[in-house]
Order: structure tokens, then sequence, then C-alpha cells
């Protein structure tokens, strides 16, 4: 097995040391997906030009374009839905008056309304007494073949059945990533316009467009003049000066009505009606700035061949910010393109080269810092194995030499001689960088929470200028990130620091001993309530109360919560009475609760009562620069003369910290141990959990699975696995399994049954058995604990478990921490 993962590891690296041509074979991959694979570029495409459009904002509407709209109200007023078209034959009455060029009708008039049969003659006469009028008509199926566009039939509105020479014009279009309008159908031996193009040709009858346009929606349809229908009545009747402006105009009647109109949804319009999309189109054929797609595929090659000359020179290997300053050229040089000239390029064709390639960049820069790594320890282990062999020989020679006391061998002597130049050498060569890791930056201390990096630095100021104020707080981060040091600052800064600041986490408590603990209780109000108790929220009075991991708790104290937000007023449990408190709330969560809005498991209102100021913290791997400086921190907290060594402080900046600052201060403190029992000064290598040094996390993860799936979770599989992997600890094998599959169920939400199909990765039955027999025991276990104890307190269940977490990876300590909350919850 370790030689078909040094073939791996060997094919890989030889790629990956071949950088100019893995870069070429990135970019011409890149473009292959680009040309074969449409649906991602499309969905690039379309996000790169909403985001255009959002960005050059609204143009301004063609004058010559007026809307008359029905809205809601209008209905409301005139009836009910179809308007009786008497009111049509009245709007074209008023509109003659003003010497308009033309009125577009984008209602469609059936002829199969008998209650408007009274009412057809009067507007047919109307429409004949009015210049230019274009009524719409409604298409069964669209076909599109190339440029051509074909349809099964039509369906006229009422008023041709009665006069064949009035002109109409199809409302149909095609939406898929953008808006496509045939401007000429086929039906049968029939031609029929679109509707936008026909309008357009009244206002200018020299007009010419492509058979398929793609709307530009470069502007917001109510910034066109326009009236709703009973304000048009109203200044008719009244002979208002303004409708003057109507003259030589074309007017577009439809309907804006919500509850009536198709809508669809812009960048630049987030609920656009009918007749907003086709005075739009109307617009951009007018001004011939719809979209131009025919660059798209030139563009593809450019931007290819672009990335390829990129990719050929190396820039890249050089400096990252070649590959930034192109990227940024390409977008730049796309949108002026896009603005003012309509153009649309396939912007997929320099956005994909661009990811791929940093992607690979920065692999390479991983792998190389990595292989940097190993190469160090491999060495060191060479180192060893060599030192010892000299001095076993070392060892016989002097033996040999002491035998021949009366009659030494001046060559035994010189070899002895050399042999210990060597050793010594070698010991001074195989010996750990010892030097402390020197040079270390004077780091901050911003009340408790240790930094130098820019990003905490932010928190800090964020947290000096909210932290006088009495406005709610919450922080958002990982676990071990620190929030409830920030918390803690909040409240030192405050005016409330005179006050008490209380902690609880929410996850830890169950819905009533929650509520018993927050808001206090009445004797007798429940079982065990022996005496009356102050809650939290008393007794924090005047103070700040921090409640973490707030996204746990359940929609009933959610609303109890809210209560407390909003008036200030607690009932204590079992009480009818109010009192009132003023506390400050800080909340803190590892959670998305914007998501859990959505998911409606948490309340919106307490969502925005609590995020009136939020506080992002970073996560560890966010902030690189301050994990030498906090290990000299912690180290320093175990023993003022303890400490670290450019090795470790190397290796730790390589680990992925996960449990984030909590887990470096475990680590450390584990070091510390192993140091002082050694009577040394300095923390090494050796002093570091054997999983961080030796292996890659995930790697070694990969290596156990793989071997127990080939041995198919027999009983000897472990023993075997410890054996394969370098005669590893029996004991490393089982807790890294055991920590795998707390890892998994957490990820899997906590389903048994996907999480033991992911980990055997088998359709026979008997290796899913033992793998579900092997997962349920550990949940059993941690459950017959659990009912073993009175306790429901997360906290102090943690310190009883303290032999579950002993031997488990640290990398998996806050998978542990999920279930046996998920088991106090349920």
């Amino acid at each position: 097995m370790y030689s078909k993962i040094n073939s791996i590891m060997i094919n890989i690296q030889n790629l990956l040391e071949n950088k100019k041509h893995l870069k070429i074979s990135t970019v011409i991959f890149a473009f292959v997906l680009v040309m074969f694979f449409s649906p991602i570029s499309n969905n690039i495409n379309h996000t790169i030009q909403s985001f255009f459009k959002k960005t050059a904002g609204n143009s301004i509407p063609d004058t010559n374009i007026v809307l008359i709209h029905i809205t809601k109200n209008d209905i409301e007023k005139l009836g009910t839905w179809p308007l009786k078209r008497s009111y049509y034959a009245l709007l074209l009455n008023n509109l003659n008056r003003y010497g308009i060029k033309g009125i577009g009708f984008e209602i469609f008039l059936s002829d199969n309304l008998s209650f408007q049969t009274v009412y057809n003659q009067l507007l047919s006469e109307q429409i004949s007494q009015t210049k230019n009028v274009l009524l719409s008509s409604q298409i069964s199926d669209l076909y599109f073949d190339g440029d051509q566009t074909t349809a099964d039939s039509i369906i006229y509105p009422q008023p041709k059945s009665a006069n064949k020479n009035i002109v109409t014009g199809h409302l149909n279009y095609k939406d898929k990533l953008g808006i496509y309008i045939p401007t000429k159908l086929n039906i049968g031996d029939k031609n029929e316009y679109a509707f936008s193009y026909a309008a357009a040709k009244i206002i200018d009858s020299s007009l010419t467009a492509d058979k398929i346009i793609k709307v530009n929606f470069n502007l917001s349809w109510k910034d066109f003049s326009n009236y709703s229908l009973l304000e048009f009545f109203k200044l008719a009747e009244e002979k208002d000066k303004r409708l003057n402006d109507l003259k030589d105009k074309f007017i577009l009647l439809g309907v804006s009505d919500p509850s009536t109109a198709k809508f669809i949804s812009t960048p630049n319009n987030e609920r656009l009606p009918g007749i907003g999309l086709h005075a739009i189109a109307i617009d951009n054929l007018l001004n011939n700035n719809y979209l131009n797609s025919s660059f798209i595929f030139l563009s593809s090659f450019v931007f290819f061949f672009l990335f390829l000359f990129v990719s050929y020179k190396d820039f890249a290997a050089k400096d990252i910010t070649c590959c930034i300053l192109l990227l940024a050229a390409c977008i730049i040089l796309s949108f002026l393109i896009f603005v003012y000239f309509s153009i649309e390029l396939n912007y997929s064709a320099f956005l994909l080269p661009f990811a791929f390639l940093v992607l690979i960049e920065l692999l390479i820069q991983y792998w190389e810092s990595k292989t940097e790594l190993s190469t160090a320890i491999n060495e060191k282990e060479l180192l060893k194995i060599s030192l010892l062999k000299k001095e076993n020989s070392l060892l016989k020679l002097q033996e040999e030499i002491e035998r021949a006391a009366n009659n030494p061998d001046d060559n035994l002597t010189k070899k002895i001689d050399s042999l210990k130049n060597e050793i010594s050498e070698l010991k001074n060569s195989q010996q750990e960088d010892l030097t402390p890791a020197a040079g270390l930056p004077e780091p901050k201390n911003f009340n408790g929470i240790i930094y130098i990096s820019k990003a905490v630095e932010n928190v800090a100021d964020t947290i000096k200028k909210i932290a006088p104020t009495n406005a709610t707080a919450l922080l958002l981060g990982e676990s071990g990130s620190g929030k409830e040091l920030a918390a803690r600052a909040i409240h030192t800064l405050s005016n409330r620091s005179e006050n008490k600041f209380l902690a609880i986490n929410c996850a830890a408590l169950t819905d009533s001993l929650l509520e018993s603990e927050l808001f206090g209780h009445k004797k007798g109000s429940f079982t065990n309530a022996g005496a009356d108790k102050q809650g939290m929220f008393e007794a924090a009075d005047k103070g700040t109360i921090f409640l973490d991991e707030i996204g746990e708790t359940s929609e009933n104290f959610q609303v109890k919560l809210l209560r407390v937000l909003q008036s200030g007023e607690i009932q204590k449990v079992g009480d009818t009475s109010s009192i009132f408190v003023d506390v400050r709330i800080i909340a803190a969560t590892n959670k998305n609760l914007e998501e859990l809005v959505k998911q409606k498991k948490f309340r919106e209102d307490l969502y925005y009562r609590l995020n009136v100021i939020q506080v992002k913290l970073p996560n560890l791997r966010e902030r690189k620069e301050d994990i030498k400086i906090l290990a000299n921190h912690f180290a320093k907290k175990e023993d003022a003369e303890l400490t670290i060594s450019k090795a470790v402080v190397k290796q730790l900046e390589q680990n992925d910290w996960k449990g984030n600052v909590r887990e470096l201060e475990s680590i450390i403190k584990r070091a510390a141990i192993f140091a002082n029992s050694e009577n040394r000064k300095i923390i090494m290598l050796n002093d570091l959990p054997p999983e961080l040094v030796k292996f890659d996390k995930t790697n070694l993860e990969s290596l156990i699975l793989e071997s127990l799936r080939e041995k198919k979770f027999s009983h000897s599989s472990i023993n075997e696995t410890a054996k394969e992997l370098g005669n590893l600890s029996r004991t490393i094998i089982s807790e890294n399994f055991r920590g795998i599959f707390f890892k998994f169920y957490c990820e899997n939400n906590f389903n048994l049954d996907l999480t033991v199909n992911q980990i055997a990765n088998s359709d026979e039955g008997e290796i899913i058995e033992k793998v579900n027999s092997k997962t349920s025991t550990y949940l059993n276990n941690i459950q017959k604990d659990i009912r073993k104890h009175s306790t429901s307190n997360f906290e102090e269940l943690k310190k009883i478990f303290q032999s579950k977490y002993k031997n488990l990876p640290q990398r998996y300590h806050q998978y542990l921490d999920e279930i046996i909350q998920q088991q106090l919850r349920s």
C-alpha cells in the first residue's frame, strides 16, 4: 500500500514541479469547460452581466414613449378585470385631441367575452378614427431554429375580426438567462412581427433590427413618462396643459396591477410588468442598444490566448499579482464595452482560467511548503538513524581498544577519533532548530484578546466604538474564536462595567433549565424547586448578560427573550407577576442566523432585535500572523521561562485550527507538560501531538479509512491497519476511527444511516452491519453515560467525560461536543 501511495505522491510532485506545463494545461481545461459545458459559462455570464447592470445604473429612457398603465386602484374603481372596452374607447377619444403618434395595446382584447359585445362596436369605431393603433396578438408555441422562429398558430384580437387592416404584434418571448424577442415570426404562410418591433416602426419607419433581439434592461420602466389610467382621465377632464406634451408621442397602454399582470425580475427592476418589458424593448430598438451577442465566440478565443500567454511566460509563478491585474483589466474592459456598446463578451472565458490559475498557484505554494517541512522531518529521522549506527560502531571500537590495552592499534585510535568527530557533527546537525522563535513583535492585549493582526485590530476598534452605547450586539464566529472574550471587552469598556457580567451557553441547557437559569423560578413551580431562585437577568440588572450559542434555542424561548429585548420585562417560572430589568444583551453564535431565519428555525423579529450591531470575529485561519504570538503567550502562562522552537512555530502555522484559539491553547498546554517532564525550557516538535507533526490530518484520515475498507472492517482490521501504517499504536487507529465517525455523523446532521453508508462505502450488507454495530456502540456509550448522571449541563458533563476526550485526537473534540449537546437536546 505504501508503494501505491508513494507512486501517487511522486506523480503529483512531478506534476506540480513542472509549473509551466501544469498552468498551460489548466488554462486549456478551463477553455474546454467554457466552450463545451454551456450551463457553466451561461450562468457565470448572466451573473457578471447582472453585476454590470447594477453597477452602471439606469440609462435615460426615450422621450418618444409614454406609458399609461392600469393599476390595482384603477381596476377597483372602474369595476373589475377585464375592464369594459368603453373605457379604452374613451381613452382613444381623449388621446386623439392631443395629436399622438400612435398607441399600442399591451393588453390582449379577447373575442370570447360575451359581456364586451355591446362595447366592441364602440371601440372598433374609435380605433378606425385613431392614427397608428397597434393591438397585441397571442402565439401558441415558439420554436427557435438558429435565427428563424416559427409558431403553430396565432390568435388575433377581437377588433381585427371586424377590421383586417388593424396592425397587430405578438407579445411572446423566450426567458432563458435573458429575454429574447423574435422580431418576426413565421406561422404557416403568415408573418407576425413582434409587438415591440411594430411599435418602434410606428415611431421610426426606417428602423431595422436583427431577427431575434436580446433585451438590454439598462433602465427602469418607472423612469418613462407615465400616468395611471384614472390619473390620465382626470388630467384630460381638467384639460391639464401637461397633456400637450403627448403630441407626436407613442402611447403604450398596459397593466401594472400585481394580481393581473405577469412580472419578471431584472437587475434594475425587481418587479417588471409586461408593459415595462415592452417599453424597454421599444427603447432598445429605437436606440439600437439591445444586447449584441455576436462577439461571444470571438472573445472566448481572445481571452483564452491571453491567459495562455501569461501561463507560458510563467508570470504567475513569479507573482500572482500579474493574474489579478489581468483579471481587473478584463473586467474593466468588458464593463466599458457592455455599458457603452451593449456588446456581450464571454466573461467566463477569463474568470474560469483566472480561478483555476490562482487555485493551482496556491496548490503549488502549499505543496512546496509541505514538502519543505516533510523533508526536514525525514532528514531528522535519517540523521537519528545514522547517529545511532555510528554510536554503536564507536562502542565496538572502544571495546576492541580496551581488549588491546597493552598494544593499542594506531588505526583503531584514529577511527575512534574520526567517529567521535562525526558523531559530534551529526548531533549538531540533527538537532531541531532549538533557537527560540526570535523577532516576535510585541503583542497587543485588548482586554485579554492577544493579537497583532489587522483583522483583530478592526474588531477591537469596533468594540471601542460600540461599548459605550446600550445597543444589543451580535457576535459571529466559529467555536473557540474568542466570542466570550469579546463580550467581556464590550462590558468592561461600557458604562455598566461596575455591575455584573454574566455568561451562559444556551446550547448546554434544556429549554426548562435555560428559562429557570435566566428568568428564575418560584418555589414549587416544578419538581425539586424547593425555594425561590433569582434568575440571571435579575442578577445582572444594570449590567450585561452574554448569551452564547443563541442559534441553538427553541422558538418558545425566543419568544420570551424577544419580550425582554422589547420591554425589559421578565416573568419567573411559576410566577404570574412581571418585573422589569435594565440589562444589556450580547448574543453570540457560530451558526448562520440569516439561513436559520429563512428555514423558519429562528424568529426573524428576534434576529433583527439582536443584530443591531454585528461583530464578526475572525477564525485563526484568517489571522495566521497571530499564531506564533498566541502560542508564545500560552507557553508563558504555563512557565514564564518556556520558549518555542522555530520548527514548532512553523508546524503550528501549517495547521488548519478548526478549533481556533481554544485548540491552540490546549496543544500548547500539552506540549508544556511534556517539555517540563524532561526539564526543558523549550517546546520541541516531539512535544506536539503525533498527528499534528507526522501526518497531514486529512491524509491520515483517508489512509485509515482506505485501509479499514480494504479489510472490510473485520475484527483484526484495526491491528492490521496499525501495522500497515508504520507500526502505529492500535489506540491511535481506533481513536482516529472514532473521531472520523463523530465528524461524519455531525456533517450528516446526526443521520446514522447516511453516516454508516458513507464510512462503509460498500453495498455489502455484512460490511454495513459491522460498521453500524461499531458506530452504534459509540453512540450508545454516550447515551448510557448521560443517563447515568443527573446533570444536563453540558460543561459539567464535559468535565465528567474527560476519559472520552483523552485519546481522541484534538481535531475531533468539537464534533464530540456537538454530539453530546445533540443528545442532551433530544
